[in-house]
């Protein structure tokens, strides 16, 4: 999340649900403590007024009666606060919340004419698919610099290692036209977790791809603008990916360790690849996907550890982690 996407998300945080602390901003917002004090100084200093109350059960909050401005953002600022809330909403940060649903649609409602139909735009480009899938999270080094050349409709070449193209496969630099970027996430609410998607025409192949936004090596923005693909649909063309990449998806081999007291408790296609003197075993179970291996696994609680794979033990882990957070907070 960039500075300016956590200015706006710390003011409908505090407008929404009031005093907050700044541990529990850092949480939501997935930062340290250190970068929300600096946040609350910025914010200061461009006129929200922001309050401190100390001691036990004190923590910043806005004056009753504050609206929040829209005025103060760029157009380009503007588009990706926006963008920023409609994947925020991914992230479980806005999710289940009316107040700050409210607060949202009453910013977005604020803007100037001009800003909203780029808005429009720019939510015909980039797409958010919270239909399960079975990867985990993946790095995004180049995402934004993706994202603006979206926007901006600008050709790109990017290192990437290509397997499916016509000529010799390898990591190799390819020219594409970049159509539209897809958020792909699992659909637990708990879950902050995902994978960045970039469809684009192949300049290599001469046809339309979908390239791991984690998987570019390298990028180089052009200044050629992009005059083709007006008619190119990219929920239409999204849907079809994502019924193909199903259809071929094998079931996951998810390996754990379940304690003696828990083996009554196993469901399902296993085997068990070892048994141990204390009678706990390790065996693979065979599940459809990371969406359905969460709730398998948490199922027992502390009686199993994910030993394979990462990708199982990550989704697992922030489950674990978000159950305990609404306990403690």
């Amino acid at each position: 999340m960039q500075k300016i996407e956590r200015l706006m998300a710390i003011t409908l945080l505090l407008q929404a649900r009031g005093k907050m602390t700044a541990r529990r901003l850092a949480e939501i917002l997935g930062t340290s403590t250190r970068t929300i004090y600096r946040d609350i100084t910025s914010l200061s200093l461009s006129h929200v007024p922001i309050s401190m109350d100390y001691g036990p059960g004190g923590g910043y909050y806005l004056p009753a009666d504050y609206q929040f401005d829209s005025t103060v953002f760029t157009r380009e600022e503007a588009v990706s606060l926006i963008l920023s809330t409609d994947i925020a909403g991914n992230y479980s940060l806005f999710a289940g919340d009316d107040g700050l649903h409210r607060a949202l649609i009453k910013l977005e409602a604020t803007l100037p004419e001009e800003y909203r139909s780029e808005v429009r735009e720019a939510r015909e480009r980039i797409f958010f698919d919270m239909t399960a899938w079975r990867f985990g999270s993946a790095r995004t080094s180049y995402l934004e610099q993706i994202r603006s050349a979206v926007l901006q409709a600008l050709k790109v070449d990017i290192l990437y290692p290509c397997v499916s193209c016509v000529d010799t496969p390898g990591m190799r630099w390819r020219r594409l036209d970049p159509i539209g970027l897809v958020f792909k996430g699992l659909s637990l609410k708990h879950i902050r977790t995902g994978i960045w998607y970039l469809v684009a025409y192949c300049h290599t192949c001469r046809t339309y791809q979908t390239f791991r936004v984690g998987n570019i090596e390298n990028i180089r923005v052009s200044e050629e603008v992009v005059c083709e693909h007006q008619n190119f649909d990219l929920r239409t063309y999204w849907k079809e990916e994502r019924s193909l990449s199903e259809a071929n998806q094998p079931p996951i081999g998810v390996i754990l360790h379940i304690s003696e007291e828990a083996r009554h408790k196993l469901e399902g296609r296993y085997t068990i690849l070892e048994a141990h003197p204390d009678e706990s075993i390790i065996v693979e179970v065979k599940l459809n996907s990371v969406e359905v291996a969460v709730p398998y696994v948490l199922a027992f609680g502390i009686q199993a550890i994910v030993i394979e794979p990462d990708e199982v033990r990550i989704a697992v882990a922030n489950a674990a982690r978000q159950i305990a957070e609404q306990y403690y907070t």
